[in-house]
């Protein structure tokens, strides 16, 4: 780019016409200086082509445009199937906390249940003892409740192991369908 020279300011022009003289000089000099300049930032622009060769341009964003349109419409049927299959997931979820607070709750029932039981007979067996008039028959009624805690143990056991595995499917039921069913597809 040209740069324009300041030049430093002459002496006073004795006259008038000596003073228009120096502003013409000075204006030229200046109008000079600023076409050069331009003409040399021109330049570029001068060796471009004509806008009938850019139409492969044109063509080239146009395909990309299209592509771009395409992939946003995929992602956006992919985002919606992507939320859909969330949403049943967190249904599924949702289902098996409920089953599983429903489930604690029907087994710690059922443990009281056991434990006031076991109580109860083991308070009914302590007022049999103190009715017992022999040693033999306190032997005999402790052998009697000892076989009978044997037998309530093990029932007890199976019901609550019952219990338990009825609770595990069913908390695990509604997870373990919607794992599955993306698999059949």
């Amino acid at each position: 780019m040209a740069v324009v020279k300041k030049t430093a300011p002459a002496a006073a022009p004795a006259t008038i016409e000596a003073a228009v003289e120096q502003v013409v000089e000075t204006t030229k000099a200046n109008t000079e200086a600023v076409v050069s300049a331009a003409t040399e930032m021109m330049k570029p622009f001068a060796e471009m082509k004509p806008f009938g060769e850019i139409k492969p341009f044109a063509d080239m964003q146009e395909n990309f445009r299209a592509q771009a349109e395409k992939t946003i419409e995929q992602l956006r049927t992919q985002y919606t199937t992507l939320k859909g299959n969330a949403e049943v997931a967190t249904g599924k979820l949702e289902q098996s906390m409920t089953a599983a607070q429903a489930g604690t709750r029907e087994f710690n029932a059922k443990v009281f249940e056991l434990f006031r039981a076991q109580t109860t007979a083991g308070f009914d067996h302590l007022q049999a003892l103190f009715g017992a008039k022999t040693l033999a028959d306190a032997v005999k009624l402790q052998q009697d409740f000892a076989k009978v805690q044997v037998e309530a143990i093990q029932t007890n056991t199976k019901s609550l192991a019952d219990l338990a595995k009825k609770v595990a499917t069913d908390v695990v039921e509604p997870v373990k369908a919607s794992i599955v069913l993306p698999f059949k597809r």
